[in-house]
Parts: C-alpha cells; sequence; structure tokens
C-alpha cells in the first residue's frame, strides 16, 4: 500500500522511526518527568523484596555499560533491563493506562539501552515516550477484551513498546522497526493465573517481556524478518488475543497530528490490583461504621471479576502476598478496618506481621462481602468505577458509587501526596539526600545532563542505608 494509506503495521512502524523530541508537548513531558521518578522509585524499593533478590540470583547478567538497580554491577541493556523491569512491576505499585503497565517497560528499557550505547538524554526520552505512546495505542485497541479473556494486558503490549524503544536508539530504519514490532508477536504471552492461585511470577513478567522486546529488535536488526500482518492478520495479535477485529482504519492512531495518551497515565496510591481502588475508596466512606455493617454488596465490571473477583479460587482466603493483592473482598476490608492499603501494610503481611487467618477481624469482614457482576457497568463505563451498597445491622442501608481513584488524571496526587511515596521507596535504600538529587535532575532534564548521571544514583551511595535492614518497614499499625 502507499504510504498515503498504509496498514495499521506499516503505520505503527512510521511514527516509531518519526516520532521526535518536537511531538512531545508540555504537558507529555510533564507526566513523562513524573512516570521516571515514580518508575525508578518503585525500581529502588523493590530490589530488595524476596522475589526480586530471587530473579537477580537466577543467573549472571552479561557485561556491560548498563547499570542494574540497586547494586554497582553493570550489565549488557537487555539483562539490565530485565532485572530493573522485574523490579519496576515487583510489588502492584506501577503506574497504569487502561489495563496495562506501561512504565515498568519503557523507564528500564530506554534508560538501559540509552546508557549502552551514549544516547543523549533527551535521544532516550524520545525512545521512551515512542514506545509508551506504541504500548498504549496497540493496547487500547484490544482492552478489555484481551484482559477479560484471561491475558495479562502488560505482559503482551510490552514486548512492543520495548522493542519500539530498541529499534529507535538502535537507529534502525522503518523497515527493519517493522521487522522488530512484527517478531515482538512471537514473544506475546502470559495470563492472570497468577491472581487466582499466586504465583512471584507474575513479578517477572515485565522483565521478560522486556527482554525479549529488546532482542526483538536485536534479530530485526540481523536481518531476521516476522509476518506483515502481526497485529490485523487472521492470527495476529488482535484476533488471537483479544478475538477482536481490528481493520486498518486503526492506523489513525498513529498518524501525525494523533494526541500522546501519555498525559493520561494513572499513579498507584495502593499496593494492590488498581481494579480494587474506587471500592478502597469506597468503604472508607463507611470506615467510622465498619462495626455496624453487616453485610456489602459490591457490583464489578466484567473486567474487574476477571482479574480480583469470582474467577480467583483464593478471593476469601489469600495465602500468599500475590492472593492478597488480588482480592477486592480483603483489599474492602482493610480499608473499612482501618488497616491501610498501601506498601507498608502488604509488607507487613508479607514479613508475617498481618494476621490474615480465616479466623482474622480482617476475613471475617471479607466475608460478609459479595461480589455481583453487573454488565450494566461493562457498557456505560470503560474505565475503573465502584458500585457499593453497605447493609447495616439496624435494617439501614446506604448506596456509594465512584469513578476513578486518586492518583488518576482527574484526581491527582498532591505534591506532598507524591513525594510520600517517592520517600518510602527510596529511603532506606539510597537514603533521602540521594533520592532528592535523582529526582532533582529528572525534573531539570538539563541538556548537559547525561543518562549515566541518572542511573548513577541508582545505586546505594556512600554511606547509604541499604545493608542496613532493606526489608523491615516499622510505620504500619496491623492490630
Amino acid at each position: 500500500m502507499t504510504d498515503a494509506a498504509p496498514t495499521l503495521e506499516r503505520a505503527v512502524a512510521q511514527f516509531v522511526t518519526r516520532y521526535s523530541w518536537n511531538d512531545i508537548d508540555p504537558a507529555t513531558l510533564a507526566a513523562a518527568k513524573a512516570l521516571i521518578k515514580d518508575q525508578f522509585a518503585i525500581q529502588i524499593g523493590a530490589s530488595q523484596l524476596p522475589w526480586s533478590k530471587m530473579t537477580r540470583e537466577f543467573k549472571d547478567p552479561r557485561p556491560g555499560k548498563a547499570r542494574i538497580v540497586g547494586e554497582t554491577t553493570r550489565a549488557g541493556a537487555v539483562d539490565a533491563a530485565y532485572l530493573n523491569a522485574t523490579f519496576g512491576h515487583g510489588f502492584e505499585y506501577d503506574d497504569f493506562l487502561g489495563n496495562a503497565h506501561p512504565g515498568c517497560c519503557v523507564v528500564p528499557t530506554a534508560f538501559a539501552i540509552g546508557e549502552e550505547v551514549g544516547a543523549s538524554l533527551h535521544e532516550t526520552i524520545v525512545a521512551m515516550v515512542a514506545g509508551y505512546e506504541t504500548y498504549v495505542r496497540i493496547g487500547a485497541l484490544a482492552s478489555p477484551a484481551i484482559l477479560n479473556v484471561g491475558w495479562q494486558p502488560h505482559a503482551v503490549f510490552a514486548n512492543f513498546g520495548a522493542a519500539a524503544i530498541a529499534a529507535k536508539l538502535y537507529g534502525l530504519d522503518e523497515d527493519k522497526t517493522f521487522h522488530a514490532l512484527a517478531i515482538a508477536l512471537s514473544h506475546a504471552s502470559g495470563t492472570t493465573e497468577y491472581a487466582s492461585t499466586g504465583g512471584s511470577i507474575k513479578r517477572v513478567h515485565a522483565g521478560i517481556a522486556v527482554r525479549n522486546g529488546i532482542e526483538a529488535a536485536q534479530l530485526a536488526r540481523a536481518g531476521v524478518t516476522g509476518p506483515r500482518r502481526f497485529l490485523t492478520g487472521d492470527r495476529g495479535l488482535y484476533r488471537m488475543f483479544a478475538h477482536a477485529d481490528v481493520t486498518d482504519q486503526a492506523r489513525d492512531g498513529f498518524l501525525p497530528g494523533a494526541p500522546n495518551m501519555l498525559p493520561g497515565l494513572s499513579f498507584k496510591p495502593y499496593c494492590c490490583c488498581a481494579l480494587t481502588f474506587c471500592y478502597i475508596e469506597a468503604m472508607e466512606h463507611f470506615r467510622d461504621r465498619a462495626g455496624e455493617i453487616d453485610s456489602v454488596v459490591a457490583r464489578i465490571q466484567t473486567m474487574t471479576d476477571s482479574v480480583v473477583g469470582t474467577r480467583n479460587a483464593q478471593l476469601y482466603n489469600p495465602r500468599n502476598i500475590e492472593e492478597l493483592q488480588y482480592s477486592l473482598p480483603t483489599q474492602m476490608a482493610l480499608s473499612a478496618l482501618g488497616k491501610g492499603n498501601g506498601y507498608a501494610t502488604h509488607r507487613a503481611f508479607l514479613e508475617g506481621r498481618l494476621d490474615l487467618s480465616p479466623d482474622s477481624e480482617v476475613m471475617q469482614f471479607a466475608r460478609r462481602i459479595t461480589l455481583e457482576v453487573a454488565t450494566d457497568l461493562d457498557e456505560k463505563y470503560e474505565f475503573f468505577v465502584s458500585d457499593v451498597t453497605v447493609h447495616f445491622k439496624d435494617g439501614t442501608a446506604a448506596h456509594y458509587f465512584q469513578e476513578r481513584a486518586k492518583g488518576s488524571p482527574v484526581k491527582p496526587f498532591t505534591e506532598a501526596e507524591f513525594q510520600d511515596k517517592l520517600d518510602e521507596l527510596t529511603g532506606e535504600v539510597i537514603g533521602r539526600d540521594q533520592a532528592a538529587r535523582l529526582f532533582e535532575l529528572v525534573d531539570t532534564l538539563a541538556p548537559t545532563c547525561e543518562v549515566a548521571d541518572l542511573t548513577a544514583l541508582l545505586q546505594p551511595g556512600s554511606g547509604s542505608p541499604a545493608s542496613s535492614s532493606p526489608n523491615s518497614v516499622s510505620e504500619v499499625t496491623v492490630s
């Protein structure tokens, strides 16, 4: 087809190769800075968690120039990005847009490759944003169907985001960029079974996809090719993963003038699946009357049910951290009882300091919560909502409905709230002074600043408290 009417696949490749600094408007740049800070903080904090350490010990990384977060080791970009992305997706605290988590793909990929190839900071940011937009624009055409089927959207779409970034920073032309994206399809995988029966492998989905996306670009650079209809073909992405028919008309989303989606991202205020957030905040409204509650009915969207609802085998009996973070009734109970739903609370459970045994106060409350799938909510809302009716012991009832949660573009963090999140994740690992220098560099993005100036601050410095007690959390009360 001609350049004036490309296939969707060709339009995506053209989008990646043509994206430039001039395409980053002020709102997108501000969102990119916030995303980098949020993701750096999560990588730093989650690098100390058990599954992160297990992944790090899995094999020795190949030598190279890219830094691994939390240590002085340098590695090849593929291995550094694999580990840093795993850290960035390591505790259900990373950003989201739609049903996926672009930040833990694009930030570690861009900075690892940028450091390896000696890219400027601006070149790294351009590639990062191009990868973000590729990820979410491809993903938007399959949402929420792909999640409802049972795939983890991030494990699928991150392959394309990472391939786009790698192609950009490796300087691939349009044709090789096309094949990098096409090859990425062969890596797309990963289901949401972890939400039902646990498994820390979910944390590594980000690393796996990033590694595969980078290597897809390397294969294309070497001359390997992929299918021309990797998105819209009879056995392409959309039909196989979302059971959807997407035509070349969707290319309009990748043509010049299409608005950037990055400013629409949400940051997580709670350390669990984002589908629980509106319900967490709904139960906050009844916290003062928690002792008077007889039962709760939560009407939920199909996408909510597919991840944190009735499809989960351990919904009312979370045995491990993954099952807890994906149990809507348990998260609602924690909120109603004032136990908290943040980083400290989930660390407390992980370390055995929060009782969620069947006879505990939290789980007794959780069993009073009934989930009902409401298809009318599917028809009205493509974003996350909550619809809760609380029945009190005196026979009265109260209804609460909410659209979107704290951390979303319509209910953004205050500057203090965002800083609190950054501090709780970084303070024990690299110290607040070093973290402040890191975040200041991100805010400034000075032309004289190099990628290495930022990545050097992702490792513990002199006098850092990282080695003292990286797994201790004392600020939560879980009585």
